[in-house]
Protein backbone atom coordinates (compact mmCIF):
# COMPACT_ATOMS: atom_id res chain seq x y z
CA UNK A 1 0.00 0.00 0.00
CA UNK A 2 1.54 3.17 -0.80
CA UNK A 3 1.19 6.15 1.66
CA UNK A 4 1.58 10.09 0.85
CA UNK A 5 4.35 10.30 3.27
CA UNK A 6 6.34 7.95 1.54
CA UNK A 7 8.56 8.62 -1.67
CA UNK A 8 7.66 5.43 -3.82
CA UNK A 9 10.02 6.06 -7.26
CA UNK A 10 7.78 3.38 -8.75
CA UNK A 11 4.64 4.63 -8.28
CA UNK A 12 2.65 5.87 -11.88
CA UNK A 13 2.33 9.41 -12.49
CA UNK A 14 -1.32 10.83 -13.11
CA UNK A 15 -1.74 14.13 -12.59
CA UNK A 16 -5.24 15.64 -12.56
CA UNK A 17 -6.96 19.14 -12.50
CA UNK A 18 -9.13 20.00 -9.21
CA UNK A 19 -11.31 23.22 -8.56
CA UNK A 20 -12.28 24.12 -5.16
CA UNK A 21 -14.16 27.34 -3.95
CA UNK A 22 -12.90 29.36 -0.87
CA UNK A 23 -14.93 32.30 0.40
CA UNK A 24 -16.45 32.45 -2.99
CA UNK A 25 -13.26 32.48 -4.38
CA UNK A 26 -12.31 29.60 -7.30
CA UNK A 27 -8.93 27.94 -7.11
CA UNK A 28 -7.07 25.10 -9.63
CA UNK A 29 -4.76 22.84 -8.43
CA UNK A 30 -3.08 19.97 -10.16
CA UNK A 31 -2.73 16.71 -7.80
CA UNK A 32 -1.54 13.35 -8.58
CA UNK A 33 -1.09 9.80 -7.58
CA UNK A 34 1.04 9.45 -4.17
CA UNK A 35 -0.23 12.53 -2.33
CA UNK A 36 -3.01 12.62 -0.06
CA UNK A 37 -6.10 13.77 -1.01
CA UNK A 38 -5.33 13.37 -4.67
CA UNK A 39 -9.34 13.67 -5.35
CA UNK A 40 -10.26 16.58 -4.43
CA UNK A 41 -9.82 19.11 -1.42
CA UNK A 42 -10.64 16.96 2.04
CA UNK A 43 -13.39 18.14 4.58
CA UNK A 44 -10.78 18.60 7.19
CA UNK A 45 -8.09 21.04 5.11
CA UNK A 46 -11.12 23.33 4.13
CA UNK A 47 -12.43 23.69 7.61
CA UNK A 48 -8.71 24.58 8.31
CA UNK A 49 -8.55 26.95 5.75
CA UNK A 50 -11.79 28.37 6.19
CA UNK A 51 -10.87 29.04 9.91
CA UNK A 52 -7.22 30.46 9.03
CA UNK A 53 -7.89 32.34 5.88
CA UNK A 54 -8.74 35.67 8.08
CA UNK A 55 -5.78 35.39 10.95
CA UNK A 56 -3.35 38.12 9.98
CA UNK A 57 0.35 36.74 9.94
CA UNK A 58 3.44 37.93 8.79
CA UNK A 59 5.45 34.40 8.85
CA UNK A 60 3.74 31.23 8.18
CA UNK A 61 5.03 27.83 7.83
CA UNK A 62 2.70 25.11 6.36
CA UNK A 63 3.78 21.76 7.64
CA UNK A 64 3.39 18.89 5.46
CA UNK A 65 1.60 20.83 2.90
CA UNK A 66 0.80 18.15 0.18
CA UNK A 67 -0.12 19.41 -2.83
CA UNK A 68 -0.21 22.95 -1.08
CA UNK A 69 -4.30 23.67 -1.11
CA UNK A 70 -3.73 24.72 2.67
CA UNK A 71 -0.54 26.87 2.48
CA UNK A 72 -2.00 28.62 -1.08
CA UNK A 73 -4.78 29.74 -0.27
CA UNK A 74 -3.90 30.88 3.09
CA UNK A 75 -1.00 33.27 1.43
CA UNK A 76 -3.94 34.29 -1.32
CA UNK A 77 -5.99 36.04 0.96
CA UNK A 78 -3.03 37.11 3.12
CA UNK A 79 -0.54 38.06 -0.11
CA UNK A 80 1.60 40.28 2.52
CA UNK A 81 2.70 36.89 4.46
CA UNK A 82 5.48 34.98 4.07
CA UNK A 83 4.43 31.40 3.55
CA UNK A 84 6.90 28.40 3.95
CA UNK A 85 5.61 25.03 2.63
CA UNK A 86 7.11 22.00 3.83
CA UNK A 87 6.70 18.17 2.82
CA UNK A 88 8.84 14.98 2.75
CA UNK A 89 7.27 14.06 0.07
CA UNK A 90 9.27 14.66 -3.36
CA UNK A 91 5.89 14.47 -5.80
CA UNK A 92 3.85 16.99 -2.89
CA UNK A 93 6.46 19.56 -3.38
CA UNK A 94 6.94 19.67 -6.93
CA UNK A 95 2.68 19.90 -7.18
CA UNK A 96 2.77 22.38 -4.88
CA UNK A 97 5.77 24.41 -6.76
CA UNK A 98 3.54 23.75 -9.78
CA UNK A 99 -0.12 24.41 -7.86
CA UNK A 100 1.58 28.15 -7.02
CA UNK A 101 2.35 28.74 -10.70
CA UNK A 102 -1.01 28.13 -11.86
CA UNK A 103 -2.13 30.23 -8.86
CA UNK A 104 0.43 33.19 -9.54
CA UNK A 105 1.40 32.50 -5.78
CA UNK A 106 4.53 33.13 -3.99
CA UNK A 107 6.49 30.67 -1.25
CA UNK A 108 9.24 29.43 -0.08
CA UNK A 109 8.76 25.30 -1.03
CA UNK A 110 11.11 23.07 0.63
CA UNK A 111 11.76 19.17 0.64
CA UNK A 112 12.04 18.05 4.48
CA UNK A 113 11.42 15.29 6.79
CA UNK A 114 9.81 17.05 9.46
CA UNK A 115 11.78 20.44 11.13
CA UNK A 116 15.20 18.77 9.43
CA UNK A 117 16.26 21.89 7.25
CA UNK A 118 15.55 24.39 9.86
CA UNK A 119 18.29 25.66 12.51
CA UNK A 120 16.80 26.32 16.09
CA UNK A 121 17.21 30.11 14.70
CA UNK A 122 13.92 29.60 12.01
CA UNK A 123 10.74 30.91 13.75
CA UNK A 124 7.13 31.21 12.29
CA UNK A 125 4.12 33.28 13.99
CA UNK A 126 1.58 30.66 13.16
CA UNK A 127 2.54 26.46 11.93
CA UNK A 128 -0.66 25.33 10.08
CA UNK A 129 -1.21 21.73 9.55
CA UNK A 130 -3.40 18.97 8.54
CA UNK A 131 -0.72 16.47 10.17
CA UNK A 132 -0.42 13.38 8.72
CA UNK A 133 -1.74 10.88 11.15
CA UNK A 134 -1.35 7.74 9.85
CA UNK A 135 1.95 7.78 10.27
CA UNK A 136 1.26 6.77 13.53
CA UNK A 137 1.07 8.47 17.30
CA UNK A 138 4.84 8.33 17.94
CA UNK A 139 5.59 10.66 14.62
CA UNK A 140 2.61 12.75 14.81
CA UNK A 141 3.34 13.87 18.37
CA UNK A 142 7.20 14.67 17.46
CA UNK A 143 5.81 16.63 14.88
CA UNK A 144 3.31 18.56 17.14
CA UNK A 145 5.73 18.82 19.76
CA UNK A 146 8.95 19.93 17.66
CA UNK A 147 7.08 22.73 16.33
CA UNK A 148 6.50 24.57 20.11
CA UNK A 149 10.55 25.06 18.95
CA UNK A 150 9.50 27.01 15.57
CA UNK A 151 7.31 29.39 17.17
CA UNK A 152 7.91 32.50 18.17
CA UNK A 153 6.84 33.97 21.61
CA UNK A 154 2.90 33.64 21.99
CA UNK A 155 3.14 31.84 18.56
CA UNK A 156 0.24 29.47 17.41
CA UNK A 157 0.46 25.92 15.92
CA UNK A 158 -3.10 25.64 14.34
CA UNK A 159 -3.88 21.59 13.32
CA UNK A 160 -7.06 19.90 12.03
CA UNK A 161 -8.08 16.37 12.92
CA UNK A 162 -10.64 13.72 13.39
CA UNK A 163 -12.22 13.00 16.67
CA UNK A 164 -11.92 9.67 15.98
CA UNK A 165 -8.02 9.86 14.88
CA UNK A 166 -6.81 11.47 18.17
CA UNK A 167 -8.20 14.85 18.63
CA UNK A 168 -8.86 14.52 21.99
CA UNK A 169 -5.59 12.52 23.00
CA UNK A 170 -3.53 14.68 20.75
CA UNK A 171 -5.04 18.01 22.80
CA UNK A 172 -4.10 16.43 26.13
CA UNK A 173 0.07 15.79 24.51
CA UNK A 174 0.12 19.32 23.50
CA UNK A 175 -1.35 20.81 26.46
CA UNK A 176 1.79 19.39 28.48
CA UNK A 177 3.55 21.27 26.34
CA UNK A 178 2.06 24.32 24.85
CA UNK A 179 0.78 27.30 27.67
CA UNK A 180 -2.59 26.82 26.13
CA UNK A 181 -4.53 24.70 24.21
CA UNK A 182 -8.50 25.25 22.83
CA UNK A 183 -10.85 23.82 19.81
CA UNK A 184 -11.57 26.87 17.98
CA UNK A 185 -13.29 25.13 15.00
CA UNK A 186 -15.37 22.17 14.64
CA UNK A 187 -17.39 20.43 11.94
CA UNK A 188 -18.60 16.80 11.29
CA UNK A 189 -16.18 15.01 13.78
CA UNK A 190 -12.74 17.44 12.52
CA UNK A 191 -11.44 19.48 15.37
CA UNK A 192 -9.40 22.63 14.56
CA UNK A 193 -7.26 22.56 17.20
CA UNK A 194 -4.82 25.94 18.09
CA UNK A 195 -1.94 25.50 20.49
CA UNK A 196 -0.31 29.09 21.90
CA UNK A 197 3.29 28.87 22.97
Amino acid sequence: MNHYFINDNALKTREKDIYFKINETKFHFITNNGVFSKSGLDFGSRLLIETICNVKRDNVLDLGCGYGPIGLTYKYFNPKASVTMIDINERAIELTKKNADINKLSAYILLSDGYSKFNKNTKFEMIISNPPVRVGKKLLYKLLGESYEYLTENGKLIYVIHKNLGAKSSMKFCEGIYKKVTVVNKKSGYFVIQCEK
